[in-house]
């Protein structure tokens, strides 16, 4: 018995000590409440911040690019 105690107590130390790293939570795309992929709105106030922000007629143009290449993909692969 004086085996396992021992073994448990050092899975007991180990948890305690693992400390954040452990208890961080994952959503998807979030990780310990950061999202750690762009989406629109970030990326737009990001190159507007830059001074590389497009007009909204080339936004828009490249967003129809994106949606027509999103479609055919799908379209491709029987969905």
């Amino acid at each position: 018995m004086s085996g396992s105690r021992l073994v448990c107590s050092v899975i007991l130390i180990a948890l305690m000590t693992a400390g954040p790293a452990a208890a961080q939570s994952r959503n998807g795309n979030v990780w310990d409440g950061v999202a750690h992929q762009p989406n629109a709105p970030s990326i737009r106030s990001d190159e507007k911040a830059r001074g590389i922000l497009a007009s909204p007629q080339e936004q828009t143009r490249q967003d129809d690019i994106l949606d027509r290449l999103a479609r055919e993909m799908l379209e491709r692969s029987g969905r």
